[in-house]
């Protein structure tokens, strides 16, 4: 385990002033302001852990290539454990933008046998952070994932945020042993511990706080999940200080169900857009 100012890492910084800071173990975003802001809009615990193997609490961490534990390997994969490798640093289309890969190993192999290519595009530019997620198949055989961005949301008290755009869909709850439900409500209300995958939702919700609004947009991503450990959950977690449920809430672009299946030589593409509205 290593100290943040230690760990690997870059520096977006766009010609406008938007800011992003990426690690290079889980190809992990751990900063976002806006041009023009000085409130970063992603939250990290401050007990979070850095260096190879850990999986920073917070920021936007990539689940791949197994989202939960919806399946037979590691909960949330290992991709957010591995070191990734910086494959091009730009100023593009008025931001900055670093793109990072991670390829197959032979420990990776052991526990999914498949070789692949996974590419993190990061792009920060006004007030929109882009993520895309792109997945090519390099084996000679067909294979399957699920996959998420992770993103940890600040906010200035969880259980006065809500998130809205989702009335009329299925959803999973974790927290009735996995039951599913329609959502009747315009709102979700983030009221203390909530795990829930909701099902075929629409490309743009929003995050909504009494005084500013974050629009969160999917593609390629038919699942949105939404979480917060409450406050059981950050007290029995050793990278978690007691009390962060309240500053934080999870908004996440997901492919769970049907997983995707590439054959080889096939490209996967998921890709989520944050806009701080106001």
């Amino acid at each position: 385990m290593s100290r943040a100012e230690d760990a690997p890492s870059v520096e977006l910084r766009a010609p406008d002033g938007a800011f992003a800071r990426v690690y290079l173990d889980g190809a992990h975003v751990t900063s976002w302001v806006p041009a023009r802001s000085q409130v970063d809009r992603l939250f990290v615990s401050r007990e979070a852990q850095y260096g190879p193997g850990c999986s920073i609490r917070g920021g936007i961490p990539v689940c791949f290539p197994q989202f939960g534990a919806f399946g037979p390997i590691g909960h949330h994969g290992f991709a957010r454990l591995s070191r990734w490798a910086v494959v091009t640093q730009d100023e593009i289309n008025g931001g900055a933008r670093v793109v990072l890969r991670l390829t197959d190993t032979e420990a990776s192999r052991t526990v999914w046998p498949f070789a692949f290519r996974a590419d993190l595009s990061v792009h920060v530019a006004a007030a929109v952070l882009t993520v895309q997620l792109t997945v090519t198949n390099t084996d000679a055989q067909p294979m399957s994932f699920t996959a998420a961005l992770h993103p940890y949301f600040a906010v200035e008290n969880a259980l006065a945020t809500t998130v809205s755009g989702l009335r009329g869909c299925r959803y999973r709850d974790a927290l009735r042993d996995g039951a599913e439900f329609d959502e009747a409500g315009d709102v979700v209300p983030i009221e203390g511990h909530i795990d829930r995958v909701y099902f075929a939702t629409p490309d743009v919700i929003e995050m909504r706080e009494p005084n500013r609004t974050l629009r969160i947009e999917k593609r390629g991503f038919p699942e949105t999940v939404v979480w917060n450990p409450g406050a059981e959950g950050t007290r029995t977690r050793a990278d978690f200080a007691d009390g962060e449920e309240l500053l934080m809430v999870c908004v996440e672009a997901a492919v769970v169900r049907p997983p995707v299946l590439l054959a080889s030589g096939e490209q996967w593409v998921g890709t989520q857009l944050m806009t701080a509205v106001r």
